[in-house]
């Protein structure tokens, strides 16, 4: 997404071959990953000479945590399901460290939040956070 976003002013869809050998991933794989990206409505398809992959949105308007939950990558800090009876103690009993690590993944999710797919291409985020936990 964020190499799509690079080329979002590019005249044609960018093609699966061009973003793998930029991101030196496997195209079958990176293909996997685009069908999910699509099904979400963050990428559009075009078949053809001239077809590939291109956001559906701005990458402004596009943040992080939600390609994350596109491709079905659950940020969770801890072994316990959500909602389940049983915690990651085998029992009914939440861990110890429960709390601590659902707040942290709380944090992440917030971060992710925070940073568009532009300010990825622009790498603007990491100026921002500097300033902000510096």
């Amino acid at each position: 997404m964020a190499d799509i976003a690079t080329q979002e002013a590019a005249t044609f869809p960018v093609t699966v071959q061009a973003i793998a050998a930029r991101q030196r991933l496997s195209a079958p794989f990176l293909e996997q990953i685009l069908r999910k990206l699509r099904r979400a409505g963050l990428v559009e398809s075009r078949r053809g000479v001239n077809g590939g992959y291109r956001l559906a949105r701005r990458a402004a308007e596009i943040p992080v945590s939600e390609v994350v939950r596109a491709v079905e990558e659950e940020i969770r800090s801890t072994a316990c399901q959500p909602g389940a009876v049983l915690g990651c103690t085998g029992t009914s009993a939440r861990c110890l460290t429960h709390h601590l690590w659902s707040g942290l993944d709380r944090h992440i999710e917030s971060y992710l939040a925070d940073i568009s797919l532009a300010d990825i291409a622009d790498k603007t985020y990491e100026a921002e956070r500097a300033v902000d936990h510096g």
